[in-house]
């Protein structure tokens, strides 16, 4: 079996989208996620993958039971794929800098590992609750190490921890300031932090695109799906800012079809903002980056495969308004 590969649970169907909760996707989902959380402690994904097929391939089960785990350990280690490949550009990228010994340094995604306890699942679903698990990491597992909490909290918007002097001092910005600096959501908070007119400074309503620097931590957000600090910050810009950055970023977005609560939320913001306009750069991507793939002949089924999960990503989550314009158009048909 290859957990990458196969497409049975997409041609079943999704049952946590089908309706009422089965019982079996419910104690399919439970066997999977109990698997996931009891071989995976801070091992690479790749090496759980690989002893979890041998496994599933050795146990005496019949073949539509193994099948169906099959599907739900795909679905739950994609997934947790998401949340890695996600939460890897909270760091700085030191990937290329080197030891005065000149040893490599591990990347500080790694630490990621240590957090997969942690993960909370929302319920019913294949799905990483985003938020929770992040505040879950920042107030239990680094209690004691600052700097990573910083990184969550500045990342998700908590702003009821950004903002407790006691957490997050003036002595201890500036060795943020040091450290992950170079970063331009920490950049963005420790400047608003240390300096509370800056808020005025950064959020001047008057020009056609926001200030440079909250333009970049916009595009980190909405380009890596960090909904609440991309949802805290549009409500601080002015509407045409709003359509400004929404639209500069909207085809990226369709294309990576990966972060449901960001299409969700820009859709229906954009739509209302100017709806011909997003139905008509919302065509070019749906038809010519996913449309077409589908009618991909070569036999790349794994590429087929990730084309109809993206456009059913893209179908689900955008708004009536703009799923209506979509599917009416003559080419599409």
């Amino acid at each position: 079996m290859d957990l990458g590969s196969s497409s049975v649970l997409l041609l079943q169907g999704h049952a946590e989208d089908s309706g009422p909760l089965s019982l079996q996707h419910a104690a399919i989902r439970a066997i999977a996620l109990a698997l996931f959380r009891a071989n995976v402690r801070w091992r690479l994904l790749s090496e759980v993958t690989r002893s979890l097929k041998e496994w599933l391939a050795d146990v005496d089960l019949p073949v539509k039971v193994k099948r169906l785990i099959y599907a739900g350990l795909r679905e739950t280690f994609r997934e947790v794929q998401r949340w890695g490949e996600k939460h890897m550009h909270m760091f700085p990228d030191d990937a290329a800098r080197f030891t005065k010994n000149n040893v490599r340094r591990v990347h500080r995604g790694e630490h990621l590992r240590m957090f997969y306890d942690c993960i909370v699942w929302k319920a019913n679903k294949y799905h990483i609750d985003d938020y929770a698990t992040a505040r879950k990491i920042a107030l239990e597992e680094c209690h004691n190490w600052p700097v990573m909490q910083f990184q969550f909290a500045a990342v998700y918007a908590m702003i009821d921890l950004l903002e407790q002097d006691t957490r997050f001092d003036k002595i201890r910005l500036r060795t943020f300031r040091k450290q992950i600096g170079d970063h331009c959501v920490y950049d963005f908070w420790i400047r608003v932090l240390e300096d509370r007119e800056q808020w005025e400074k950064l959020f001047r309503p008057d020009g056609l695109s926001p200030h440079q620097l909250v333009s970049l931590v916009f595009q980190f957000a909405i380009v890596n799906g960090y909904f609440e600090l991309m949802s805290f910050l549009w409500d601080r810009i002015s509407s045409q800012q709003q359509e400004y950055i929404g639209f500069l970023n909207w085809k990226k977005v369709c294309f990576n079809a990966e972060h449901r609560e960001v299409i969700r939320f820009l859709c229906t913001r954009l739509c209302s903002l100017n709806s011909v306009g997003l139905a008509r750069i919302t065509w070019t991507s749906f038809y010519d980056k996913v449309y077409h793939t589908l009618e991909d002949d070569s036999g790349n089924n794994v590429l087929k495969t990730e084309s109809i999960r993206k456009l059913k990503c893209l179908l689900d989550n955008w708004c009536t308004s703009l799923r209506s314009a979509m599917l009416s158009k003559e080419n599409f048909r």
